[in-house]
């Protein structure tokens, strides 16, 4: 009898610890326990991730994550950061939903899954997507680098983990298609219209240099609205300056600042007005003009309304459906 029950007891004991050892798995998949689980493994989770290795670390805003930054009067900035991962090679096995990092498609809105320890899969934009030979080395044996930029928000779960993470570090990560196709325009000269709110021109720029770069036989004029607290949240405007060099008469960027005022540029929060004042005039193609706007849930919902009331009806007029 009492064989009996030492051997249910051990049973029940070697449960828990594959229960736990998984659980553990899965929550922390990015401490670096032993990559070789997850080599050629298709039994995975898809939502694992594979790891992948943090390359570089560049500071594009500096500042401090701290809750003062939210105050009405605080000019306060809040770091944003641009992490380089290389991308992982093939001989890890990518399932279900998860797909390659170098088959995802920026000017789609194609996203990165990074894996945050006790947390969940975060999504985020890829800033970047640089291939070793370029587009056409997508083959089995494909290198290169990705770049995810994300600002560090006070408390932030999943950018305090990224913010901590060094050269050389690991996370586990993996690409997700968002299924979307882009909108034809229907009349050569509509607008592509992209709103971006604060950090949300980690989406918008770079779907913006695809509009011009790898759709330049149209022409389609890009306006890209950009609303940020002061200029000093701003970034990338070296290269922003570059592009309107490049195509003066098919791009135009309007800033909008609510904490500061700047020569040239608006002042105040996006409202029908700003809408209708940056995508209404000049514009005399309303039946072609597409648009895609990127920040918060609530913020792209509330633009997509204010859209249809000045003529342009989200999904009808939307970039990416």
């Amino acid at each position: 009898m009492l064989s009996h029950l030492r051997s249910l007891f051990l049973k029940k004991i070697s449960l828990f610890s594959v229960l736990n050892f998984d659980g553990i798995f899965l929550n922390t998949s990015v401490v670096k326990m032993s990559t070789t689980s997850l080599k050629n493994n298709n039994t995975n989770p898809w939502w694992i991730g594979v790891p992948t290795k943090l390359v570089q670390k560049t500071t594009l805003v500096p500042g401090t994550a701290t809750v003062e930054a939210f105050n009405s009067d605080s000019i306060l900035t809040l770091p944003v950061y641009t992490l380089t991962f290389e991308i992982p090679c093939d001989e890890y096995a990518f399932t279900g939903k998860a797909k390659r990092h170098d088959r995802l498609r920026i000017d789609l809105g194609d996203i990165v899954k990074m894996v945050i320890p006790g947390y969940k899969p975060k999504s985020y934009s890829m800033s970047a997507l640089r291939l070793q030979g370029g587009d056409e080395s997508k083959d089995e044996n494909c290198t290169g680098e990705f770049d995810v930029t994300f600002k560090v928000y006070p408390n932030g779960r999943a950018s305090g983990y990224l913010d901590s993470l060094r050269v050389g570090d690991e996370i586990s990560s993996f690409g997700l298609h968002k299924n979307k196709i882009r909108h034809k325009p229907l009349d050569s000269s509509s607008i592509v219209g992209l709103v971006a709110y604060g950090v949300g021109i980690t989406e918008a720029w770079p779907i913006a240099k695809a509009e011009l770069d790898d759709y330049n036989n149209n022409e389609s004029k890009v306006v890209l609205l950009w609303s940020s607290r002061t200029t000093k949240d701003t970034f990338w405007n070296d290269e922003i300056s570059e592009y309107q060099q490049k195509y003066p008469n098919k791009f135009v960027l309007v800033q909008i600042f609510s904490r500061e005022k700047v020569h040239g540029c608006l002042y105040g929060r996006i409202n029908l007005d700003v809408l209708r004042k940056v995508f209404k005039e000049d514009n005399e193609a309303d039946d072609g003009s597409r648009f895609l706007s990127v920040g918060t849930k609530p913020m792209m919902a509330m633009t997509d309304r204010m859209l249809e009331e000045i003529g342009f009806p989200i999904p009808k007029h939307a970039l990416l459906v």
